[in-house]
Protein backbone atom coordinates (compact mmCIF):
# COMPACT_ATOMS: atom_id res chain seq x y z
CA UNK A 1 0.00 0.00 0.00
CA UNK A 2 0.94 3.65 -1.20
CA UNK A 3 2.86 5.54 1.40
CA UNK A 4 0.49 8.55 2.23
CA UNK A 5 1.24 11.86 1.73
CA UNK A 6 0.51 15.41 1.58
CA UNK A 7 1.40 16.50 -1.44
CA UNK A 8 -1.23 16.51 -3.53
CA UNK A 9 -0.04 16.04 -7.68
CA UNK A 10 -2.47 18.19 -9.06
CA UNK A 11 -1.09 21.47 -7.14
CA UNK A 12 2.25 22.79 -7.61
CA UNK A 13 4.87 22.42 -4.68
CA UNK A 14 5.14 26.24 -3.57
CA UNK A 15 4.06 30.06 -4.32
CA UNK A 16 4.73 33.45 -2.37
CA UNK A 17 3.01 36.45 -1.99
CA UNK A 18 3.51 39.72 -1.03
CA UNK A 19 2.09 43.20 -0.87
CA UNK A 20 3.99 46.51 -1.51
CA UNK A 21 3.98 50.10 -1.64
CA UNK A 22 6.65 51.66 -3.65
CA UNK A 23 9.43 49.89 -1.82
CA UNK A 24 11.46 49.16 -4.91
CA UNK A 25 14.53 47.81 -3.68
CA UNK A 26 12.72 45.50 -0.99
CA UNK A 27 10.70 44.27 -3.95
CA UNK A 28 13.73 43.70 -6.11
CA UNK A 29 15.05 41.07 -4.16
CA UNK A 30 12.06 39.41 -3.11
CA UNK A 31 11.14 38.66 -6.49
CA UNK A 32 14.82 37.61 -7.65
CA UNK A 33 15.35 35.27 -4.65
CA UNK A 34 11.47 33.49 -4.87
CA UNK A 35 11.89 33.61 -8.68
CA UNK A 36 14.67 31.25 -8.42
CA UNK A 37 13.46 28.94 -5.60
CA UNK A 38 9.57 28.83 -7.04
CA UNK A 39 9.71 30.96 -10.48
CA UNK A 40 8.53 33.81 -11.24
CA UNK A 41 5.04 32.24 -12.80
CA UNK A 42 4.09 31.40 -8.97
CA UNK A 43 4.89 34.55 -6.83
CA UNK A 44 1.90 37.12 -6.58
CA UNK A 45 2.53 40.78 -6.32
CA UNK A 46 -0.45 43.60 -4.99
CA UNK A 47 0.86 46.61 -6.31
CA UNK A 48 -0.85 48.81 -3.61
CA UNK A 49 -1.52 52.43 -5.95
CA UNK A 50 -1.32 50.44 -8.71
CA UNK A 51 2.53 51.15 -9.62
CA UNK A 52 3.89 51.18 -12.68
CA UNK A 53 7.64 50.60 -11.44
CA UNK A 54 6.14 46.81 -9.87
CA UNK A 55 5.14 45.79 -13.35
CA UNK A 56 8.85 46.47 -14.74
CA UNK A 57 10.61 44.87 -11.36
CA UNK A 58 8.35 42.14 -11.35
CA UNK A 59 8.11 40.79 -15.04
CA UNK A 60 7.24 36.89 -15.78
CA UNK A 61 5.59 37.39 -11.60
CA UNK A 62 1.39 38.18 -11.40
CA UNK A 63 1.24 41.31 -10.36
CA UNK A 64 -2.48 42.75 -8.93
CA UNK A 65 -3.91 46.36 -8.93
CA UNK A 66 -4.82 47.53 -5.69
CA UNK A 67 -6.20 51.20 -5.42
CA UNK A 68 -5.03 53.04 -2.16
CA UNK A 69 -6.74 54.72 -0.57
CA UNK A 70 -4.82 58.11 0.28
CA UNK A 71 -5.72 58.51 3.88
CA UNK A 72 -4.78 54.93 4.84
CA UNK A 73 -7.92 54.41 6.93
CA UNK A 74 -7.99 51.16 8.54
CA UNK A 75 -4.81 50.05 5.75
CA UNK A 76 -3.23 47.11 8.47
CA UNK A 77 -6.51 45.72 8.93
CA UNK A 78 -7.02 45.49 5.17
CA UNK A 79 -4.00 44.35 4.28
CA UNK A 80 -4.39 41.06 6.48
CA UNK A 81 -7.51 40.69 5.84
CA UNK A 82 -6.94 40.56 1.98
CA UNK A 83 -3.46 38.50 2.73
CA UNK A 84 -5.59 35.96 4.39
CA UNK A 85 -8.31 35.66 2.01
CA UNK A 86 -5.99 35.68 -1.10
CA UNK A 87 -3.93 32.71 0.47
CA UNK A 88 -6.37 30.55 1.02
CA UNK A 89 -7.60 30.55 -2.43
CA UNK A 90 -4.18 30.02 -3.71
CA UNK A 91 -4.23 27.15 -1.76
CA UNK A 92 -6.25 25.17 -3.84
CA UNK A 93 -3.52 25.48 -6.17
CA UNK A 94 0.03 25.45 -4.29
CA UNK A 95 0.70 22.86 -1.74
CA UNK A 96 2.84 25.52 0.25
CA UNK A 97 2.13 29.35 -0.22
CA UNK A 98 4.18 31.61 1.41
CA UNK A 99 2.54 34.72 2.87
CA UNK A 100 5.02 38.09 3.92
CA UNK A 101 5.56 41.25 3.79
CA UNK A 102 8.26 42.23 1.08
CA UNK A 103 10.78 43.22 3.58
CA UNK A 104 10.97 39.47 5.10
CA UNK A 105 12.62 36.45 3.00
CA UNK A 106 12.73 32.99 4.52
CA UNK A 107 15.29 30.94 3.88
CA UNK A 108 16.67 27.73 4.60
CA UNK A 109 20.35 26.70 6.39
CA UNK A 110 22.31 25.78 3.12
CA UNK A 111 23.53 22.27 5.85
CA UNK A 112 19.85 20.86 5.76
CA UNK A 113 18.53 21.49 1.91
CA UNK A 114 20.07 23.22 -1.43
CA UNK A 115 16.60 25.44 -1.64
CA UNK A 116 12.69 25.29 -0.25
CA UNK A 117 11.24 23.29 -2.09
CA UNK A 118 13.55 20.58 -1.43
CA UNK A 119 13.57 21.10 2.63
CA UNK A 120 9.99 21.08 2.61
CA UNK A 121 9.84 17.82 1.19
CA UNK A 122 10.68 16.26 4.99
CA UNK A 123 7.40 17.06 6.20
CA UNK A 124 5.53 14.23 4.00
CA UNK A 125 3.28 12.62 6.98
CA UNK A 126 -0.41 14.14 7.01
CA UNK A 127 -0.42 13.65 10.64
CA UNK A 128 3.00 15.43 12.08
CA UNK A 129 2.91 18.08 9.67
CA UNK A 130 1.62 21.24 10.59
CA UNK A 131 -0.71 23.58 9.38
CA UNK A 132 1.75 26.34 9.21
CA UNK A 133 5.50 26.55 9.90
CA UNK A 134 7.32 29.31 11.88
CA UNK A 135 10.87 30.11 10.63
CA UNK A 136 13.17 31.82 13.28
CA UNK A 137 12.87 35.74 13.61
CA UNK A 138 16.44 36.99 12.68
CA UNK A 139 16.73 41.19 12.01
CA UNK A 140 20.32 41.69 10.02
CA UNK A 141 21.50 44.78 11.81
CA UNK A 142 24.07 47.04 10.22
CA UNK A 143 26.95 48.92 12.06
CA UNK A 144 28.75 50.41 9.55
CA UNK A 145 31.88 49.94 11.84
CA UNK A 146 31.58 46.38 12.10
CA UNK A 147 30.05 45.87 8.48
CA UNK A 148 31.51 48.82 6.35
CA UNK A 149 31.26 47.01 2.36
CA UNK A 150 28.22 48.68 0.61
CA UNK A 151 25.64 46.71 -0.81
CA UNK A 152 26.08 45.60 -3.96
CA UNK A 153 23.47 45.14 -7.02
CA UNK A 154 23.15 41.19 -7.79
CA UNK A 155 25.42 40.01 -5.02
CA UNK A 156 23.49 38.73 -2.00
CA UNK A 157 23.13 40.65 0.95
CA UNK A 158 24.34 38.09 3.26
CA UNK A 159 27.94 38.51 1.75
CA UNK A 160 27.82 41.50 3.51
CA UNK A 161 25.50 41.79 6.30
CA UNK A 162 25.31 38.84 8.60
CA UNK A 163 24.99 40.67 12.10
CA UNK A 164 21.72 40.32 13.94
CA UNK A 165 19.22 39.49 16.65
CA UNK A 166 16.34 36.93 17.22
CA UNK A 167 13.37 38.46 17.00
CA UNK A 168 10.16 36.40 18.08
CA UNK A 169 7.52 38.51 16.63
CA UNK A 170 9.03 37.66 13.66
CA UNK A 171 8.71 34.23 14.12
CA UNK A 172 5.23 34.62 11.56
CA UNK A 173 3.45 31.36 10.62
CA UNK A 174 4.13 32.60 7.41
CA UNK A 175 4.28 29.50 5.47
CA UNK A 176 0.73 27.58 5.06
CA UNK A 177 -0.15 24.28 3.93
CA UNK A 178 -3.56 25.00 5.46
CA UNK A 179 -6.26 28.17 4.71
CA UNK A 180 -6.16 30.76 7.72
CA UNK A 181 -6.76 33.79 9.24
CA UNK A 182 -3.95 36.20 10.40
CA UNK A 183 -3.65 38.87 13.10
CA UNK A 184 -2.58 42.24 12.14
CA UNK A 185 0.98 42.14 11.05
CA UNK A 186 1.06 38.69 10.30
CA UNK A 187 2.79 37.76 13.84
CA UNK A 188 0.22 35.18 14.61
CA UNK A 189 -2.90 32.97 12.65
CA UNK A 190 -5.35 30.62 13.72
CA UNK A 191 -3.92 27.38 13.13
CA UNK A 192 -2.92 25.42 16.57
CA UNK A 193 -0.22 24.24 18.04
CA UNK A 194 2.70 27.09 16.76
CA UNK A 195 4.92 25.28 15.08
CA UNK A 196 8.60 26.54 15.13
CA UNK A 197 10.99 24.91 12.49
CA UNK A 198 14.49 23.99 13.13
CA UNK A 199 16.24 24.99 10.26
CA UNK A 200 14.30 27.52 8.64
CA UNK A 201 15.21 31.86 9.19
CA UNK A 202 12.94 34.72 8.67
CA UNK A 203 15.57 37.87 7.69
CA UNK A 204 13.99 40.80 8.71
CA UNK A 205 15.51 43.65 6.52
CA UNK A 206 13.70 46.94 8.77
CA UNK A 207 17.36 47.48 9.82
CA UNK A 208 20.01 45.63 7.65
CA UNK A 209 21.38 48.30 5.95
CA UNK A 210 21.97 51.83 7.87
CA UNK A 211 22.11 54.65 5.11
CA UNK A 212 18.84 52.69 3.57
CA UNK A 213 17.13 52.11 6.72
CA UNK A 214 17.58 55.86 8.10
CA UNK A 215 15.84 56.89 5.33
CA UNK A 216 12.91 54.61 5.13
CA UNK A 217 12.41 54.58 8.37
CA UNK A 218 12.21 58.73 8.40
CA UNK A 219 9.62 58.32 5.34
CA UNK A 220 7.03 56.17 7.97
CA UNK A 221 7.35 59.28 10.43
CA UNK A 222 5.51 61.28 7.69
CA UNK A 223 3.26 58.21 6.70
CA UNK A 224 2.12 58.17 10.19
CA UNK A 225 0.88 61.33 10.39
CA UNK A 226 -1.21 60.63 7.15
CA UNK A 227 -2.54 57.68 8.63
CA UNK A 228 -3.66 59.30 12.01
CA UNK A 229 -5.66 62.36 10.06
CA UNK A 230 -7.38 64.06 12.47
CA UNK A 231 -6.56 61.28 15.44
CA UNK A 232 -4.42 60.78 18.33
CA UNK A 233 -1.13 60.10 16.57
CA UNK A 234 -0.59 57.51 19.63
CA UNK A 235 -3.27 55.71 18.34
CA UNK A 236 -1.88 54.86 14.89
CA UNK A 237 1.47 52.95 13.69
CA UNK A 238 2.90 52.51 17.25
CA UNK A 239 5.37 50.77 16.30
CA UNK A 240 6.65 52.60 13.28
CA UNK A 241 7.20 55.67 15.95
CA UNK A 242 9.48 53.63 17.33
CA UNK A 243 11.49 52.09 14.69
CA UNK A 244 14.11 55.09 13.71
CA UNK A 245 15.12 55.33 17.52
CA UNK A 246 15.35 51.60 17.91
CA UNK A 247 17.78 50.98 14.91
CA UNK A 248 20.05 53.98 15.96
CA UNK A 249 20.50 52.26 19.31
CA UNK A 250 20.93 48.84 17.73
CA UNK A 251 23.38 49.85 15.20
CA UNK A 252 26.13 50.78 17.26
CA UNK A 253 26.07 47.19 18.52
CA UNK A 254 28.76 44.14 17.91
CA UNK A 255 28.03 40.78 17.83
CA UNK A 256 29.01 38.80 20.80
CA UNK A 257 29.46 35.41 19.00
CA UNK A 258 28.45 33.35 15.80
CA UNK A 259 25.37 31.26 16.39
CA UNK A 260 22.33 30.60 14.85
CA UNK A 261 20.53 27.47 16.61
CA UNK A 262 20.24 29.94 19.52
CA UNK A 263 18.82 27.25 21.65
CA UNK A 264 17.77 29.02 24.95
CA UNK A 265 16.53 31.59 23.30
CA UNK A 266 13.93 28.79 21.18
CA UNK A 267 13.23 26.91 24.48
CA UNK A 268 11.81 30.47 26.05
CA UNK A 269 9.67 30.84 22.58
CA UNK A 270 7.83 28.35 23.65
CA UNK A 271 7.99 28.34 27.50
CA UNK A 272 6.58 31.38 27.61
CA UNK A 273 3.78 31.32 24.97
CA UNK A 274 0.91 33.39 25.32
CA UNK A 275 -2.25 31.89 23.89
CA UNK A 276 -5.01 34.65 23.81
CA UNK A 277 -8.62 34.63 22.43
CA UNK A 278 -9.87 31.41 24.24
CA UNK A 279 -6.86 29.62 23.25
CA UNK A 280 -7.46 30.21 19.43
CA UNK A 281 -4.74 32.92 19.06
CA UNK A 282 -0.75 32.27 20.28
CA UNK A 283 2.31 33.98 20.34
CA UNK A 284 5.62 33.15 20.80
CA UNK A 285 7.22 34.32 24.13
CA UNK A 286 10.93 35.26 25.06
CA UNK A 287 11.01 38.61 23.29
CA UNK A 288 13.98 39.87 21.53
CA UNK A 289 17.50 38.70 22.30
CA UNK A 290 19.38 41.53 23.94
CA UNK A 291 22.64 40.43 22.55
CA UNK A 292 23.95 40.66 18.76
CA UNK A 293 25.16 37.31 16.94
CA UNK A 294 26.50 36.46 13.29
CA UNK A 295 25.43 34.35 10.82
CA UNK A 296 27.84 31.33 9.95
CA UNK A 297 29.72 32.24 6.28
CA UNK A 298 27.89 29.17 4.80
CA UNK A 299 24.62 31.75 4.88
CA UNK A 300 26.60 34.61 2.93
CA UNK A 301 25.58 33.25 -0.74
CA UNK A 302 21.70 31.98 0.23
CA UNK A 303 20.44 35.54 0.00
Amino acid sequence: MAQRTIMDPTKVPCGAMTMVYQDYFFLERWVDYYGKQFGRQHLYILSHGDDPAHQRIAEGANVIRLPRDPTMWRMERRRWSVSSQFSAGMLRYYNWFFVGDVDEIVVVDPDAAADLPTYLQRYDDPKTTPKSICPLGIELIHNPEEEPEPLVPGQPILSRRRVFRANANYSKPCILRSETGFTIGGHANSHQPRFLDPHLYLLHLRFFDHEMVTKRLSGRKEMRKTMAGERDLNDVGKAWSRDLETFQKLSAGKAVREDIELTDFRKKMIDDQQHLHDGKITFFGGGRTKELYRLPDRFASVF
